[in-house]
């Protein structure tokens, strides 16, 4: 079994090539982007019959100058990893769920996301990807599946491990709060 860190490690090795990848989307030639797409789905795990995706990409054969265009005003930034919380799941086992940032500088010190880790054949792998609830009041955050599988409801989580406090938000900064809260209320 994987501990904290090396959640912490695996997805932020994860980060880094996500937004290689993103930023290739821009510079980059069509063979390059696949390489980097194909890199990034190394790290996760498709159950039969869910798709998943990486969170960059664009149309194949686009020219350059076209997609240099773009970039130009693309204002990527490396998504920052917030927390790591640790849960018991009667499905998987132990879970661990990423709370990052944006993928945008606007967005980057805000929650962009929230990415599922477990042990799949003794390897780390993410198993989904879900986005905020704008719908829902918070704090808490309320999040709405993006992909992958579908988690059930969790209970509050076993351990957390803080990366950094989310700063661009008031309610992501209480979610985070909260959460570590929970990990000591237990």
């Amino acid at each position: 079994m994987n501990h904290m860190e090396d959640v912490v490690k695996f997805l932020n090795s994860y980060l880094d090539v996500e937004y290689a990848g993103a930023t290739a989307v821009y510079s980059d030639s069509d063979e390059v982007v696949n390489e980097h797409r194909d890199e990034s789905m190394k790290f996760w795990h498709a159950v039969p019959g869910v798709i998943l995706s990486p969170s960059f990409g664009r149309p194949m054969g686009m020219p350059q100058e076209q997609f240099a265009k773009l970039g130009a005003n693309s204002d990527l930034a490396r998504r920052a990893l917030f927390l790591v919380a640790e849960y018991a799941d009667q499905n998987w086992g132990t879970l661990y769920a990423g709370y990052i940032g944006g993928d945008r500088n606007i967005s980057a010190q805000s929650y962009g996301g929230l990415l599922y880790v477990t042990e799949i054949k003794r390897k780390l792998k993410i198993i989904a990807s879900y986005k905020e609830d704008f719908d829902q009041p918070s704090p808490p955050i309320h999040w709405r599946h993006s992909q992958g599988v579908e988690i059930v409801t969790l209970e509050n989580p076993s351990a957390v491990r803080p990366i950094e406090e989310p700063t661009g938000r008031v309610a992501h900064l209480q979610d985070w709060e909260a959460l570590l809260t929970a990990a000591t209320d237990r």
